[in-house]
C-alpha cells in the first residue's frame, strides 16, 4: 500500500487516497477517482456561472475552451430545471398567481416581432417562485394572410383577460418578472427551444442565495 497517502477525498472527506497517476488520485472508501486540477476547473466554472458571467466571458477570464464552459452551463441549466420540477410537485397551495410575456428589449419596438412573445405563468409557494410555460397563443396568427388590426386585437384581449391573482401590485412575482427582464438582458438572444432552461437559471438565482445554489450544483458534480 505504498501509494496511500494522507489527503481529503473531495467528495467523503476521507483522508486517504491513492495516488493513481501525477494529477489523479482514488479513495477507496467512496470508489471515485478525480483530480484537484480538474476539481479546481469546475469550482472556478460553477463560481463563475453564479455570478452571472456568460459563457463566453468565463471561458476567457478562465482561460479555458469556450465549448467546456458552455457545457457545464447547461448541465447547470438542466439540473435546475428537474429540481424545479421536483419541488413544484411537492409544493403546497398556491398562494399568487400571474401571467407574463416575455419578448427581449430589441424586439420591443417593432410590433412585427410582437406574436414572438413566450407566455409565462408565475406562481408563488411560501415566498418561492415557480414557472411554467403558456401554449403559444399566438401561432394562428404568424401566417402573413392575418391582418396586423386582428393581430394586435386579439394581443389586447390577452393583456385584458390574463390569468392573475396578486394580493398587491409590490408582488413578489412582480418583483420577479423584473428580475427576469434584467436576467436574460444580458443575453444576446435565447431560442425558444432553450428559454426554459435559462428562465429555470433566472428562476432559481432569484429564489435561492448564491451559496445554496453552490451547494445543490456542487452536489451534482
Amino acid at each position: 500500500m505504498k501509494n496511500l497517502e494522507k489527503k481529503e477525498c473531495i467528495y467523503c472527506t476521507s483522508h486517504e487516497l491513492y495516488r493513481v497517476s501525477k494529477t489523479q488520485y482514488r479513495c477507496p472508501l467512496c470508489k471515485r477517482t478525480w483530480s484537484h486540477k480538474k476539481q479546481h476547473q469546475e469550482t472556478s466554472i460553477l463560481e463563475a456561472f453564479l455570478n452571472n458571467l456568460s459563457a463566453k466571458k468565463a471561458s476567457t477570464e478562465l482561460q479555458l475552451n469556450y465549448a467546456t464552459v458552455q457545457k457545464r452551463y447547461e448541465k447547470y441549466r438542466m439540473i435546475l430545471s428537474l429540481e424545479s420540477q421536483k419541488l413544484y410537485h411537492t409544493s403546497t397551495a398556491c398562494e399568487e398567481y400571474d401571467e407574463y410575456y416575455y419578448l427581449p428589449s430589441s424586439k420591443k419596438k417593432n410590433a412585427e416581432h410582437l406574436f414572438d412573445a413566450i407566455g409565462i405563468l408565475g406562481m408563488l409557494y411560501q415566498d418561492k417562485v415557480h414557472t411554467l410555460l403558456l401554449p403559444d397563443h399566438f401561432e394562428n396568427l404568424k401566417s402573413e394572410n392575418v391582418a396586423m388590426e386582428e393581430k394586435e386585437a386579439y394581443a389586447k384581449f390577452l393583456h385584458h383577460h390574463k390569468i392573475a391573482h396578486l394580493e398587491s401590485f409590490d408582488s413578489r412575482l412582480n418583483h420577479f418578472w423584473c428580475f427576469l427582464e434584467t436576467s436574460l438582458h444580458r443575453f444576446k438572444g435565447v431560442t425558444k427551444t432553450n428559454f426554459i432552461y435559462y428562465l429555470k437559471e433566472v428562476e432559481f438565482k432569484f429564489n435561492y442565495s448564491k451559496e445554496d445554489l453552490s451547494q445543490l450544483l456542487s452536489s451534482f458534480s
